[in-house]
């Protein structure tokens, strides 16, 4: 086991992390290697071992192996979560499992200030209406019994349906757009049509649309607005990121999460069962066959780098390791 010590700097911390001075966090090496963070002026230093990565300073990075040092080291600033699941792709049900898992293990719960789902405001035919409220309700109870497995989410106010209510969730994600500063920035992941985002940027204050990141990893999303194109969305001033097809690397068999299947922790086993109920769902045959959790390759980005070496190639045995890589699972 190798030790990393992060001390959080003066400059550039995220509000929600104030309260913490030192932080020292053990890793074990489990599984394959991820990305090696790209270097640059800010990135940690081959030579020195010291580096700043948005006002967070690594401490004795040399000789870790590159997971390790991917393991845990997101930008400054707070998450938002954009998801359809309501489109014929049904992948957002066992994606928003894995994510919750994901923000939860990494001890990064407090970064999290916004989830809405159902983000495909109207629906194509190619979708019934009977399966589309059965997605909505679907969504509902993922978010819902995630927050009960992964919580306590604090700087959540509760998840959104946007196809039920769509102001309030346009109003929780302006409010978070409004809240961003140099220092605590936004990243929202587009996991779905952009209409959201577009309202949202909209109605915010129009110098705090500077302090947004957007995050996607697939045309089908961008371009998919029935209100807003992706140009509309960029002409706002946010910082895009576009990060590559996840379904690379996480549009899979299931074979692949067959460990998860009857893990001794029940809430691997439940992230189970929302990859198994998205691959069974029938409405999309390219599903059939497949456990696909592609959006959150875009939170494992974020939090293994993001714009500063973040992992663009997640896999399912690279999610194993963070979510099971812990100090609450270091016994199991």
């Amino acid at each position: 086991m190798h030790r990393l010590t992060i001390c959080r700097s003066g400059m550039g911390i995220p509000r929600t992390a104030t309260k913490y001075g030192l932080v020292v966090v053990s890793l074990m090496v489990l599984g394959a290697a991820t990305q090696t963070p790209a270097q640059d002026t800010t990135a940690p230093s081959r030579d020195s071992g010291v580096g700043k990565v948005d006002g967070i300073v690594a401490v004795g990075t040399e000789g870790l192996s590159s997971q390790e040092k991917a393991a845990c080291l997101p930008p400054a600033g707070r998450l938002a979560i954009v998801a359809d699941g309501n489109s014929p792709d049904p992948d957002d049900i066992g994606a928003t499992a894995v994510i919750f898992g994901l923000l939860d293990k990494s001890g990064l719960s407090e970064r999290l200030v916004h989830v809405s789902h159902s983000c495909d405001l109207q629906p194509t035919d190619r979708i019934s209406v009977a399966d589309e409220r059965r997605r909505q309700q679907i969504l509902e109870k993922v978010c819902r019994e995630a927050v009960g497995h992964f919580g306590p989410f604090k700087n959540l106010s509760g998840s959104f349906n946007c196809r039920t209510d769509l102001q309030a969730a346009v109003g929780d994600l302006r409010v978070a757009i409004n809240h961003s500063t140099d220092s605590d920035p936004l990243w929202i992941i587009e996991a779905g049509e952009p209409d959201l985002i577009g309202y949202a940027l909209q109605s915010a204050e129009p110098m705090k649309r500077q302090h947004v990141h957007v995050v996607s990893h697939h045309p089908a999303n961008d371009n998919a607005g029935d209100f807003f194109s992706w140009q509309q969305i960029l002409a706002y001033g946010v910082m895009e990121h576009q990060i590559g097809d996840q379904n690379v690397g996480l549009k899979t068999t299931p074979d692949a999460w067959e460990w998860a299947k009857q893990h001794r922790d029940p809430r691997m086993r439940w992230i189970w069962k929302q990859l198994a109920y998205a691959e069974q769902d029938g409405v999309v045959k390219f599903q059939t066959g497949y456990f696909d959790c592609s959006d959150a390759g875009m939170v494992f980005w974020w939090l293994t780098g993001a714009d500063r070496g973040g992992d663009k190639s997640g896999t399912p045995a690279k999610l194993k390791q963070m979510l099971l890589t812990s100090k609450k699972d270091a016994a199991r």
